[in-house]
């Protein structure tokens, strides 16, 4: 004899399917390096459009005063994922001996640059000149411009360089500064050109540092068996801005309204430019490049740890 489902007993099927589906969502913490902004596209657009949920994730998104902040939290196992940068998490891993894995990509490219006046069109024009920059990492930040500044055969001791606690744009405008360094090809770069369209921009990949990963994904190294899901919520994300960045940015202001405006606009469709095809797909080659710039300068102060980045595409 067959069993017969009326229309009423359906309903109630998918209603409680629904109920036990949300009760076994696994909440996630994400430590975001800073407040909300297009930078975490990947991660707004995925919470936004459902696409966790879809993997059994209810994703909550922290903001922070830095990427040290989230990079602790994981590590002390009191968050889940963090966002960092690969020159951070580097240093970190190896210099503080912390528990932490690279586990996705969201930004594959440096968004740190130089900004100088109009007049300055060169690396060597700076000699004599002050030098603006502010970095949650002292030790890159002092790297990178001697780096930057080698390529014309200056040393740092040939500028003046001015620390900026804050208001890096005010002091370019204002005339303390000749150029800034660690601003963001996203930001900074954007408000100067407001005023000055012809200041120009020197970035860092293309003035002897390796090319690195802006935006990273890290996880505790005891807690990766759990990541899967993640990476493949990020995947799916990816995928999905690339082939409607319009679509995800209606999604994006629609978590953040009041960063509705042209200029965040403009950022976020640079930074789906800057979404690896493939989120988790660790280039070996390339972060062992910068790991070995890093240990030529003596940045990094032990032997580079062998799991500090793992590939969380398979």
């Amino acid at each position: 004899m067959g069993v017969k489902f009326s229309f009423s007993s359906i309903r109630w099927f998918f209603i409680v399917y629904t109920l036990i589906t949300i009760s076994e969502a696994k909440s996630i913490k994400v430590y975001l390096d800073w407040f909300l902004n297009p930078h975490h596209a990947i991660l707004v657009v995925g919470q936004q459009a459902g696409i966790f949920e879809k993997q059994g994730l209810e994703v909550s998104l922290i903001a922070a005063g830095g990427s040290e902040e989230g990079s602790r939290q994981v590590a002390a196992g009191t968050a889940d994922f963090a966002v960092s940068k690969q020159s951070a998490h580097l240093i970190r891993c190896t210099n503080q001996d912390l528990p932490l894995v690279r586990i996705a990509t969201i930004i594959n490219r440096p968004l740190e640059c130089m900004i100088t006046r109009e007049n300055l069109k060169a690396i060597g024009d700076l000699k004599g000149k002050k030098i603006g920059y502010t970095s949650s990492s002292i030790e890159f930040a002092q790297l990178s411009i001697t780096a930057i500044l080698a390529t014309a055969d200056l040393k740092p001791s040939d500028v003046t360089l001015v620390p900026i606690t804050s208001g890096m744009v005010s002091a370019f405008l204002s005339g303390t500064v000749d150029a800034i360094f660690s601003a963001y090809r996203t930001y900074e770069l954007a408000d100067i050109q407001d005023h000055h369209p012809q200041a120009n921009v020197f970035y860092y990949e293309h003035y002897g540092i390796p090319s690195y990963d802006q935006g990273i994904i890290v996880a505790n190294r005891s807690q990766l068996v759990d990541a899967t899901p993640f990476v493949q919520a990020l995947q799916e994300t990816a995928d999905f801005i690339k082939y409607a960045p319009d679509q995800a940015w209606d999604l994006y202001v629609k978590a953040a309204p009041e960063q509705n405006t042209d200029k965040n606009k403009r950022i976020f469709m640079q930074i789906v430019q800057m979404i690896p095809e493939s989120v988790g797909k660790l280039d070996l080659d390339r972060y062992n490049r910068f790991a070995l710039f890093l240990a030529n300068n003596a940045i990094l102060k032990k032997d580079v740890p062998a799991n500090y980045a793992v590939d969380g595409a398979a």
